[in-house]
């Protein structure tokens, strides 16, 4: 406010003095006289192309005259309260506090001192993704359901200053109306003014396109509504195909053993809890959206009461894992524990004194111990609850599917509690971290100092109180306090999908292992009769769009149209598989007998591993000859081919007198064979053993895309501010190398399906499957104008790593002659050929240069920061 003077000016002029209980306090003003002859120059950009949130950056460069009071004080440092008073005068005006959680700045203004004045370059920016009132520097944007209102609203303090330039660039498409009338254009949309009067305040309007204006509306009804419903229906659709495959399994066996009940009936009763759990997340915010609960960013104090909402629902999703976990009494008792802990502050906030829009003011004599540390401890317990109830779920589904040691053994409670409440104290450390850089952002340049103070008129009249930097910052963290169950479930609630792949998977393990066939010994049937059924082949088809795939298909922010993608998943991966099944080498004949997958037998490993062997050194002497060709030569030719022809037909004994002849179709050798077998002798053994090439291979790459996405850009923002930001770093690195390794595992189990000789060739079909969504859906962002993200790159990391697990497969197949190679490099020589493995050195380089040519196109995209603080003055 700019009436604020130094109290003795304020008496002698009738104006309001600063006082405190105990006197008054004196307070320096901008001394906005002294700003008379300093000149300024102002622009705002609107960039609209290639993002989802209109991102807006505001330039303002001021030059004041040395003679100003405190134009010395700007050659401080950042941190003196001098520095901050005098870059306050500039930037807000006479409010010794104020928050701006919207705006942004990239760095500290760059000051330069003259030899009579001080130039101040000041750059901030905000993005549009909210209906509000935006203030990003000197200006306003008043954000509308149909059009944005732009205004030219610099503190009054400068009201002395002249401004030699101000610009709007609107961006495409351009304004609709702009008072008053502009000096120039600039640019292709951008309108200028020169020697700007504060009286005459310059208005601009822009109407954006409709991708923009949907996008600055998400939290609003109905867009915020569509958007949770959108995502209530993916996981709707996740369940209903995990409830369809348990249906299935129990229909085509109607008599099972009890661990295939179990991990039957546990796929089943994850899809109900699945759904469960997204309808208590997501159904609470279609309501508060629907009802204009988050309309007003002003009613901050009012929203507060929405937050204890969140205790009751994070123990309602924990009491759902918890049941489906099963983990016995002690789990019971714990749980119920935490439920206490968490439900009572929720349920009944007046038992410990908590009321929501008092609990996160500022007040003077601050709030009883036990109302804080009841909303703690009930944040503290909700969280943990979540976490435990994951632990807890996931043991059931790994033991009872046979992936842990002990199929017997109980939940490890002790470990598992100790875990989550460390992980959960470790993450609120994060939390707390983030919080305060957030606020000291928040709060920039507002004065350090502490006192509360009250505006009186001169005769004593009391005018208000007003609180100071202390009282706010208090009032900041109880306010992080109290929305960090909100901010809890909603973060947790994106790692559900762990728990579904983790079911699909304990069912993969059981279902393997089931035998149909007992014509033979395992060992004796053909490869092919033990190949995953209608069932597994229905999982591993969901698992491509629920566990690998991107959660593709949000535009204009909403993620309404991804159900689609969920289909075109699909659609892509089947067919992939159908076309290149026809080609694949188990599924070929000789003449008009059976395929060769319903010839060769696990049995048959020993003896093609020799016949392959032999084959290659057969046609290594061939290579030899033709280098010294002569007559004694041409009978050895003959010779070596003729051994050549008799390996085109194998018997590893068995079969007996009646056994059908066992020949390689056309075009097919013997090592091409033992190729398509893989390294191991079922379906689920090479899925795990690709899983781990996978994992290993994909290292790096989970890395950079990890950069990519929290750490790269306007991007390191949302890490640096956001409650979650770290935790989010490890889990994004670590869900990379998961959803990798089940890359790895698809191509594995289905190792035998796929088409081609070499297991590079195997490895296009699923990289296929996975480029032709994400490049559909870079078209949708392209015509409408969204970032790109890491689409692309993402491609080009699951076809490399994709193809590096396929040379460690086929390197795996022959591991028995490991060592008699110097290196595995020069055994993949002699498996591939030369002719062969150079093809393939050149295709993973072809690789490796498309990846950098990508990474070098998007290093320069920027993604809105997902931070934002909680307390407005």
């Amino acid at each position: 406010m700019q009436t604020l003077l130094w109290p003795a000016a304020g008496r002698a002029e009738g104006l309001p003095a600063i006082a405190r209980d105990d006197g008054v306090v004196a307070v320096p003003d901008c001394a906005q006289r002294g700003l008379k002859g300093a000149t300024g120059r102002a622009r705002v950009a609107f960039d609209h192309d290639g993002r989802t949130y209109t991102k807006v950056t505001s330039d303002v460069t001021l030059t004041v005259p040395m003679s100003w009071r405190h134009a010395d004080k700007l050659l401080f440092g950042p941190s003196s309260e001098e520095y901050r008073f005098a870059m306050r005068c500039l930037v807000r005006g006479d409010w010794r506090f104020d928050t701006r959680w919207e705006e942004w700045r990239s760095h500290e203004p760059v000051v330069r001192p003259g030899a009579r004045t001080v130039t101040v370059e000041i750059r901030t920016h905000a993005w549009v993704d909210q209906r509000r009132e935006l203030l990003v520097g000197p200006w306003t944007v008043d954000v509308r359901p149909a059009w944005w209102e732009v205004r030219f609203t610099p503190p009054a303090v400068l009201g002395a200053l002249r401004w030699d330039t101000v610009v709007v660039d609107p961006g495409r498409p351009g304004v609709s109306m702009a008072t008053p009338r502009a000096t120039r254009g600039v640019g292709d949309h951008g309108l200028e003014w020169t020697s700007v009067v504060p009286k005459r305040p310059i208005t601009v309007r822009i109407e954006p396109s409709w991708p923009r204006s949907w996008s600055a509306q998400d939290d609003s009804a109905p867009f915020g509504v569509i958007n949770a419903a959108g995502y209530v229906l993916w996981d709707l659709l996740v369940a209903g195909s995990l409830w369809r495959a348990a249906v299935l399994y129990r229909n085509r066996h109607r008599l099972l053993p009890p661990v295939d009940q179990r991990v039957t009936s546990n796929l089943r009763n994850w899809a109900v809890a699945l759904f469960c759990l997204s309808l208590l997340v997501n159904a609470d915010n279609m309501v508060f959206v629907a009802e204009g609960a988050f309309e007003d960013p002003g009613k901050w104090a009012e929203q507060a009461r929405l937050a204890v909402h969140a205790w009751w629902l994070s123990t309602l999703a924990g009491a759902v894992l918890l049941l489906f976990a099963r983990g016995g009494r002690r789990v019971s008792v714990v749980g119920i524990v935490l439920v206490v802990i968490a439900a009572v502050p929720g349920t009944v906030p007046s038992a410990v004194g908590l009321h929501g829009p008092t609990f996160v003011r500022p007040v003077v004599h601050g709030h009883a111990w036990y109302t804080v540390a009841s909303v703690a401890a009930a944040a503290l317990a909700s969280f943990v609850l979540l976490v435990l109830g994951m632990w807890a779920a996931a043991w059931r589904l790994l033991r009872d599917g046979g992936l842990l040691r002990g199929r017997g053994a109980r939940f490890p409670l002790g470990k598992g509690l100790a875990l989550s409440v460390g992980s959960v104290l470790l993450i609120g450390v994060c939390q707390a971290v983030a919080k305060e850089r957030d606020w000291l952002r928040g709060s920039w340049p507002s004065a350090f100092v502490d006192p509360t103070y009250v505006l009186r008129w001169s005769d004593g009249t009391f005018i208000s109180r007003h609180t100071g930097y202390g009282a706010w910052h208090q009032a900041e963290l109880r306010s992080g306090l109290l929305w960090s169950a909100d901010q809890a479930l909603d973060w947790w609630s994106g790692k559900l999908w762990v728990l579904t792949a983790l079911a699909m998977l304990a069912f993969l393990h059981v279902a393997s292992g089931r035998r149909t066939d007992f014509s033979a010994p395992a060992e004796r049937l053909p490869v092919l009769r033990t190949e995953p059924g209608p069932v597994e082949q229905w999982l591993l088809m969901v698992s491509y769009p629920a566990v690998l795939m991107l959660f593709l298909g949000i535009y204009a922010a909403n993620s309404a149209p991804a159900l689609l993608w969920f289909f075109v998943d699909l659609a892509a991966l089947a067919v992939c598989l159908r076309l290149g099944a026809r080609r694949a080498v188990l599924h070929q004949r000789a003449g008009t007998g059976p395929q060769l997958g319903d010839l060769v037998t696990p049995a048959d490993r020993t003896a093609l591993l020799l016949a392959a062997r032999g084959h290659r050194e057969r046609l290594a002497r061939l290579r030899r000859l033709d280098h010294g060709q002569s007559d004694d030569g041409v009978v050895d030719r003959e010779r070596i081919e003729g051994e050549l022809r008799n390996l085109r037909d194998w018997d590893s004994g068995s079969g007996g007198a009646a056994a059908p002849r066992r020949e390689l179709p056309p075009d097919i050798t013997v090592v091409d064979a033992v190729l398509a077998l893989g390294p191991r002798d079922t379906w689920w053994d090479n899925g795990m053993r690709a899983a781990r090439y996978a994992a290993v291979v994909s290292l790096p790459f989970a890395g950079v895309l990890t950069w990519s996405q929290t750490l790269r850009g306007d991007a390191l923002n949302g890490t640096l501010y956001d409650p979650f930001g770290f935790p989010e770093v490890v889990w994004s690195a670590v869900s990379w190398v998961f959803a990798f390794a089940w890359a790895g595992f698809l191509l594995g189990a289905l190792w035998r399906r796929l088409p081609g000789r070499r297991g590079p060739v195997k490895a296009l079909p699923l990289a296929v499957a996975y480029a032709a969504p994400v490049g559909l859906f870079a078209v949708g962002n392209h015509l409408l104008g969204e970032e790109q993200d890491i689409l692309a790159l993402a491609a080009a990391a699951v076809l490399l790593v994709l193809t590096l697990t396929a040379l460690a497969m086929d390197l795996d197949t022959f591991r028995a002659e490991r060592v008699f190679w110097p290196s595995r490099t020069q055994l993949l020589l002699s498996v591939y050929q030369m002719r062969f493995f150079s093809l393939q050195i050149a295709w993973v380089l072809a690789q490796l240069v498309a990846l950098v040519t990508l990474w070098q196109f998007f290093t320069s995209a920027d993604v809105p920061p997902s931070g934002g603080g909680s307390v407005t003055k």
